[in-house]
Formats: structure tokens, C-alpha cells, sequence
């Protein structure tokens, strides 16, 4: 297993998150990747926190951003996020506010339509429609893979599940920093967060 940071834009600003990327974790067992993905972060925030890997705790809830527990007690920061794709996984904590990461493989198989019809239903109206303008498929794969992880990104930043487009879910997304990546060959990333100028800890 590798960890090494993970480069975004933004990344020298004072109020960014910390972003690393793990590989080489267990592609065929989900539960034992999602294991070494949360003892990579122990052992990432560690040295961060002056503690040993051994006092800290994580919550493993699915669909919830994991707590950090230090010595039992539960820790207000830093606020964590992590994203799984086969044999990888994306880490991200924040001092300061809220973070979301994605991460995804670029799925060329996939039929083109349906993806366009889940861009129509859940991606702001402006993003689903620079993606149907993409004629060649490998470029529209590529670009949607950015756009969806950049959404799921923001959707875990603020603490929400999927649901399809509308202006409330458009409120609740206005004014977090999100930064897309491209992690690895073949994958796309995004990291979401609220910056200094974005209202603090939410």
C-alpha cells in the first residue's frame, strides 16, 4: 500500500484541505480496501494530531463522512472524507469546515444515453449541457467522469445524499471551493471544501 499526496488546484491556500492518495489497496474485497483505507488515514492524521495510530478511532458508517475519535472521545476536527475506486481510495481532511472527495474510474462501457439522461436529471442544467455537446464518446466518458465526481465532491461536503437538480439543491451547493483531479490513469477526482471566505465550519 502506497500513500502520497494528492495535488489540486488551490492546494497552497491557507484555508485548503489535506488530500492523499492511497494505492494499492485490496481490488477484490471491498470491505478489506475500505479497512486499509481508514488505516491510512489514522496513519496520515497521526503525526498531524501528535498522537499514536492506535489512539485514534473511525467511525465506518456507509453514507456518512467518518468521525474521528482520539483516546474514545470524539474529536469536532478535523472533518474527514474518503472515496473508494478498486485498489484506490482518495483522503481528505480540513482543519476549518466540512470536505468531500470522489473518485471514479472512466467508464467507456457504459451506454452514452443513460448517462446523458443522469446528467439531465442530477448536474446543474449548464454543466449537462456543455456534456451533450461533446461529439467524440471518449472525450464526453472523460468529461462526465469529472463532472459527476466534482458533484458527488460537493454533495458530501454538504452533507447530502443524491437527488435530482433543483434550486434548493442548487443553494446548497453555492459557495464551497471544489478542484477537479485526475488521480491516477483512467480515473477522475474532485475535492470540495469550505474555505476561509465560505462561512467557516459548517
Amino acid at each position: 500500500m502506497q500513500i502520497r499526496p494528492c495535488p489540486f488546484a488551490g492546494e497552497r491556500r491557507a484555508d485548503a484541505p489535506q488530500l492523499w492518495l492511497v494505492q494499492g489497496l485490496d481490488a477484490a474485497d471491498r470491505d478489506r480496501a475500505r479497512g486499509q483505507a481508514r488505516a491510512a488515514l489514522r496513519t496520515c492524521l497521526a503525526p498531524e494530531l501528535g498522537c499514536t495510530e492506535a489512539e485514534l478511532e473511525l467511525s465506518n458508517l456507509r453514507n456518512q463522512a467518518p468521525r474521528l475519535l482520539l483516546r474514545g472521545k470524539p474529536l469536532v476536527a478535523p472533518h474527514c472524507s474518503i472515496s473508494h475506486a478498486p485498489g484506490l481510495a482518495l483522503l481528505a481532511w480540513h482543519d476549518r469546515a466540512a470536505v468531500g472527495v470522489d473518485i471514479q474510474a472512466v467508464d467507456g462501457t457504459a451506454p452514452r444515453r443513460e448517462l446523458e439522461e443522469v446528467a439531465r436529471l442530477f448536474l446543474r442544467p449548464e454543466t449537462a449541457r456543455k456534456l451533450l455537446d461533446i461529439a467524440p464518446d471518449t472525450l464526453f466518458f472523460e468529461a462526465f467522469a469529472s463532472a459527476w465526481t466534482q458533484h458527488e465532491a460537493r454533495l458530501k461536503c454538504a452533507g447530502l445524499g443524491l437527488a435530482e437538480w433543483s434550486g434548493s439543491l442548487q443553494a446548497r451547493l453555492t459557495g464551497m471551493n471544489c478542484a477537479p483531479l485526475e488521480p491516477a490513469a483512467g480515473y477522475a477526482g474532485a475535492v470540495a471544501w469550505y474555505g476561509a471566505a465560505c462561512g467557516g465550519v459548517r
